[in-house]
């Protein structure tokens, strides 16, 4: 296979004056169709690479014979599971530099500002006005949720397939439950974490951030929360990285003086840490993202570093039983380990690992047009969980589990709610 080296990094930073030049885009699209067309290592991963190499088989010409509305379809197709990039044996630092997400996310950019995006698009990307709104309305919000008129009507508007099961919202958030307690009750004798609840611990799932802030203080570390708005990915699905930059620097700004006093920022949800970690530097390039970057970790790394060094408190006491424990994607690209599944063997019985996508990631899981491709790709992840017959199942992806419980019917909790109930721990 004769591959050409590229003229420069695939990784190319968002202010690089040929970022969004489609020319470019399309050039690096050929380079690297090329190389994955000769591989084909990921085809099992997601719709983009059957598509991608269906287009190279129907031609003679193969990779050159590819339409770029073609390469647009493989575009639409990527959901962002970032799977491929340590699936891909020609990934940085190989001289190929193959970084399909990158290029992915970078042709995605370019056909947003080529074509814009549809206003429904761009409303789901409302997180926290809709979180607010939805905590506010809560019983009327949920009503419409699972309301089958009013799904029929969500589909037809905002594109959100009728069968997607939405989020609950609760009116008594993270937030109002931590300033009702009156903040953390522990000194600290084990560290200071910050938490970023994300939005949808925030509003919709307010068990896993009370679940978080217990766990932590049963090993006394003193906890705080800091969280005013939505890390940016949403935006990201849409191409708007002004609003996402916005949110960057803001939360950035706000994390900033917490780090420098000594705390981890802890997170919640796979795809927020992940932005808070490796996006941030991209989107600002600034020293001040890169400290809050190196001090964020997932809040199960936290845990299991807390564990490493014997600082992590082992009474459990209420046995789990078997647990089914759901890998996120957005988790195995920041290349942790399975820290989840490691901590839950500590309080469990058998812990039986569920290492496949659930095919949401963001908003495109949950979308009409995407809705069958989507479960398509989650058969594996459902399929494993029901073979395990467990007790208890466990994501740290809030998305995940929604497709859990559109697929199998049963509940699936953040890791940290099962160390929670272990401990023997009330959540109130």
């Amino acid at each position: 296979m004769k591959v050409e080296l590229p003229e420069q990094p695939s990784t190319i930073g968002y202010e690089h004056p040929d970022y969004l030049d489609l020319e470019k885009i399309e050039g690096e699209l050929r380079r690297v169709g090329e190389i994955c067309h000769q591989c084909r290592r990921c085809l099992p991963l997601c719709p983009s690479f059957p598509t991608l190499f269906d287009l190279v088989d129907a031609t003679d010409r193969e990779i050159e014979g590819v339409a770029m509305a073609g390469f647009d379809r493989v575009n639409e197709l990527c959901f962002h599971c970032k799977l491929c990039f340590n699936h891909c044996p020609y990934h940085p630092p190989h001289e190929w530099d193959v970084d399909f997400p990158a290029l992915m996310r970078r042709h995605q950019l370019a056909r947003a500002k080529r074509d814009g995006v549809p206003l429904a698009r761009k409303l789901t990307t409302q997180t926290d006005l809709i979180g607010k709104l939805g905590s506010l309305t809560a019983p009327l919000m949920n009503f419409a949720n699972t309301n089958r008129a009013s799904r029929v009507l969500m589909e037809k508007t905002l594109g959100i397939h009728r069968d997607w099961v939405q989020p609950s919202f609760s009116f008594e958030t993270v937030e109002r439950w931590f300033a009702k307690r009156g903040g953390s009750k522990v000194e600290g004798a084990n560290g200071r974490a910050v938490l970023f609840t994300t939005c949808n611990v925030n509003y919709s799932d307010p068990i896993t951030g009370r679940s978080a802030v217990l766990v932590l203080e049963h090993s006394d570390v003193a906890v705080e929360l800091a969280y005013d708005r939505c890390c940016g990915m949403p935006y990201t699905d849409t191409g708007d990285m002004d609003s996402a930059r916005r949110n960057a620097e803001r939360n950035v700004a706000d994390l900033l003086p917490h780090v420098e006093a000594g705390a981890k920022v802890v997170v919640p949800g796979p795809s927020c840490s992940l932005m808070l970690k490796h996006e941030y530097p991209k989107l600002l390039g600034s020293a001040e993202a890169q400290k809050v970057a190196e001090n964020t970790q997932d809040l199960m790394e936290f845990l299991y570093d807390l564990a490493r060094a014997k600082k992590l408190e082992r009474d459990f006491s209420v046995p789990l039983g078997k647990v089914a424990y759901h890998a996120p994607c957005h988790l195995r690209a920041q290349n942790i380990g399975f820290r989840s599944r490691d901590l839950l063997k500590l309080a469990a019985e058998e812990v039986v690992l569920i290492d496949a996508c659930s095919g949401v990631d963001g908003t495109w899981g949950m979308q009409a047009r995407f809705h069958d491709e989507s479960l398509k790709v989650a058969r594996k992840m459902l399929g494993g969980i029901d073979d395990a017959m467990p007790d208890h199942v466990a994501t740290d992806c809030p998305l995940s589990a929604l497709r859990i419980q559109e697929g199998l019917g049963r509940s699936a909790v953040h890791p940290v709610v099962l160390l929670r109930h272990a401990y023997g721990i009330s959540s109130a």
